[in-house]
């Protein structure tokens, strides 16, 4: 049973997501984190693990036709890639901030001291639990438009997509694929006033600069870098080519 607080909470969060039709209970169940149950001696309650397996197979369906017919001069090697980096933790959680989804979780004392309401893996698994209740109880349409609707507003090009979320990734499996050495990124530069910073970062790689790269903050600046190299590598335009 629902408190009359909780209750409130839901229905603010339901005008958030602009969906009139979700159960309160489910949506609930969606916004639950498995510590919470267990902390509060009620282990045998749902948490969002079995509606978030639900969800994320509508994310998946949905986003892989939504790619579908915005790239129709994509391959699958491509949209495979892109499609990857949308339903991930990382990005998924993007989305979920969006809607302060982390506001309205039920998470235990224990998992919120370790920062489990910012845990990017916590907040993705419970964005795609929503979807699963917005599935069962308004309908695989409206679980769609929803969906649409948090994407629309994507850069979902394929150069911006490995700029802003792969590169490192990507630039640390072609190393690993290689042998088990690891890029490394260095600060070589930095310009501007404390408050207004440019850096320079170098990737390098055994010893080997690999590319460079520069932004407004650190971590944007090795971004750049790994695309650089990727590029000097050719290995971004292999991904491209699927």
């Amino acid at each position: 049973m629902l408190s009359a607080v909780r209750k409130r909470q839901l229905n603010k969060f339901k005008k958030i997501l602009n969906i009139s039709d979700v159960d309160l209970e489910l949506l609930n169940t969606a916004l639950t984190h498995s510590s919470y149950n267990y902390e509060s001696d009620n282990a045998d309650l749902p948490d969002y693990e079995r509606l978030e397996f639900l969800g994320d197979s509508v994310l998946r369906i949905c986003v892989s036709e939504y790619l579908f017919d915005k790239y129709p001069d994509y391959n699958e090697g491509k949209l495979t890639k892109i499609r990857s980096t949308l339903v991930s933790d990382r990005f998924i959680s993007t989305l979920a901030d969006e809607l302060n989804l982390k506001e309205y979780l039920n998470i235990g004392i224990h998992e919120e001291k370790d920062g489990g309401r910012e845990k990017e893996s916590i907040n993705a698994c419970a964005f795609e639990a929503v979807i699963g209740a917005v599935y069962k109880t308004a309908g695989f349409d409206e679980a769609k438009n929803f969906i649409y609707g948090m994407y629309s507003d994507v850069n979902t090009d394929f150069e911006e997509i490995m700029l802003n979320f792969n590169t490192k990734e990507l630039l640390q499996q072609y190393t690993q694929g290689l042998n088990k050495d690891l890029p490394e990124y260095k600060v070589i530069n930095e310009t501007g006033k404390a408050h207004n910073k440019t850096f320079e970062v170098s990737v390098i790689y055994q010893n080997k600069e690999l590319g460079r790269g520069t932004a407004k903050t650190k971590k944007d600046a090795e971004k750049n870098a790994a695309y650089n190299a990727l590029k000097s590598l050719k290995v971004l335009k292999e991904c491209e080519n699927g």
